[in-house]
């Protein structure tokens, strides 16, 4: 199954959300996302799921990496958000944190080596 993530940064930080109470793999913290619908490009997948689970406008990029876990590849793709005001429904947190310190989250099993991704490119 192919499911994408953005990857938000700005000023040296990126956005990650904790999974609600209830949710699948709910806790742990990703890079906001979805699955891909037929036909859907990452791209168009992270601009509609930003819109269902934030409430945000997104602005895709170009693909970053790939990373797959068990039946999940998880396409990251570097998004600009219109606007910092989320409205989170499957999330009861988000937060903008320092790429650095991305490892020390408990992130979903397929987010991590994501997250190192971008650790290596500080």
């Amino acid at each position: 199954m192919k499911v994408a993530a953005a990857v938000a940064i700005k000023d040296g930080k990126v956005l990650i959300a904790r999974r609600a109470s209830g949710e699948k793999l709910a806790g742990f913290w990703e890079f906001p996302g979805g699955k891909l619908d037929s036909a859907e490009t990452a791209q168009q997948c992270i601009v509609r799921e930003l819109a269902e689970e934030l409430s945000v406008i997104a602005i895709p990029g170009a693909e970053l990496t790939r990373s797959v876990h068990r039946h999940i590849e998880l396409i990251a793709v570097e998004v600009r958000l219109e606007s910092e005001d989320l409205t989170l429904t499957v999330h009861d947190r988000a937060e903008w944190v320092n790429v650095a310190d991305l490892t020390g989250y408990q992130l979903a099993p397929a987010d991590i080596p994501i997250a190192r991704h971008l650790v290596g490119k500080i």
